[in-house]
């Protein structure tokens, strides 16, 4: 009877002890997820939007690469310029944080009652960068969306890159030219990478891929507008197992000057050129206006996508809800955090990187 009841009091410690730790697990969980969402900058630095995607609808963006660091140094990027670098993990947030941070930003979707239809890896620098890609997109499919990465293809010839890449739904993929010397005068790449690697993993990634594959190409006046270059490139589209490609122009303030759109004239004939030669061809011109849906928190909102792109002036003045937002755009213009800018006839805040 005594060994009865000693065994009862054993079983009944027991059942506390596991108590104990699940409360206190519980508690430790809940501290470090107030942490890492107390960060409101970087989280809104990281996770952006949702914005609406000439392609795939509305999506909400991932940028989690730290800030100008990219294999390529585009003449038309429009978020600065970038200190190439070779493969190394260059992520802002470990996949458990950007988890939370995903979370939290879709519970504020949810009461705003939107919908969106991806998340996107994307932004300021080559998502692939991220060596835990792969363990993020697995972890973030929790939460019942497609997953899309979008990507510059530098690095894709790297076996464990390709790997990491195809873990998503759809996958973009930037070809601007298959000329090496039209290559280096517009991605101005980082000086390992050999680009005839590139194309040849573009293209093997094609037929192993059984997602969506899609490809982008951005037209600068006078470097790939002509029917010589497209007509290298149309060849070797063709061979691609891909779902479209897309053609698009420089639409906001470059990192260089002189990389800009074609006339509107050129673009007419370059708009037939491509869809004569290249099967599942589309061009993406301009887009009549910026949307995205804003939430609470309007400087880091705002903030967080200018760490992408320059917006447009007409927009934020769109996402402004009242007089505390209005207030806090002039303080930010003051302080000289943001700054407007004037490119193609329409005005653009961006990101001062000075500040």
């Amino acid at each position: 009877m005594l060994t009865v009841f000693r065994l009862e009091m054993k079983g009944y410690k027991m059942t506390n002890i596991k108590q104990w730790f699940k409360i206190k697990a519980a508690a430790i969980c809940d501290l470090l997820e107030k942490n890492i969402l107390s960060n409101k900058s970087l989280k809104c630095k990281v996770v952006f939007g949702p914005i609406r995607s000439r392609r795939l609808g509305y999506v909400l963006g991932v940028n989690n690469i730290k800030p100008n660091v990219c294999s390529y140094n585009c003449i038309y990027c429009s978020s600065g310029n970038k200190n190439c670098c070779s493969i190394c993990t260059n992520s802002c947030l470990s996949p458990f944080e950007l988890h939370l941070s995903v979370k939290n930003k879709l519970n504020e979707i949810e009461k705003l009652n939107k919908k969106i239809d991806y998340i996107v890896f994307t932004g300021s620098g080559e998502p692939a960068l991220d060596t835990e890609l792969s363990k993020e997109i697995s972890i973030l499919r929790d939460f019942g969306y497609k997953i899309a990465v979008f990507t510059n293809a530098s690095l894709i010839w790297n076996n464990h890159i390709k790997e990491n890449i195809k873990f998503a739904d759809y996958v973009s993929v930037k070809i601007d030219t298959v000329n090496p010397e039209t290559w280096h005068k517009i991605n101005r790449p980082h000086k390992r990478l050999r680009y005839d690697l590139i194309l040849d993993g573009i293209k093997t990634f094609s037929k192993e891929f059984r997602g969506t594959l899609s490809t982008e190409t951005t037209i600068v006046k006078n470097i790939n507008d002509n029917n010589v270059e497209l007509g290298r490139l149309s060849e070797y589209l063709n061979t691609l197992n891909r779902a479209v490609s897309y053609f698009t122009v420089p639409i906001f303030p470059p990192e260089i000057n002189y990389a800009v759109s074609p006339e509107p004239e050129d673009l007419e004939h370059l708009k037939i050129f491509i869809k004569d030669k290249i099967s599942k061809s589309t061009l993406l011109c301009c887009p009549t206006e910026d949307e995205f849906i804003a939430t609470d928190d309007f400087e880091n909102e705002l903030l967080g996508l200018l760490s992408i792109h320059p917006i447009s002036k007409e927009a934020v003045k769109h996402y402004i809800k009242n007089n505390i937002d209005s207030n806090k755009l002039k303080e930010m213009i003051d302080k000289r955090i943001i700054r407007e800018v004037e490119f193609a006839g329409k005005h653009y805040y961006m990101e001062n990187m000075a500040s």
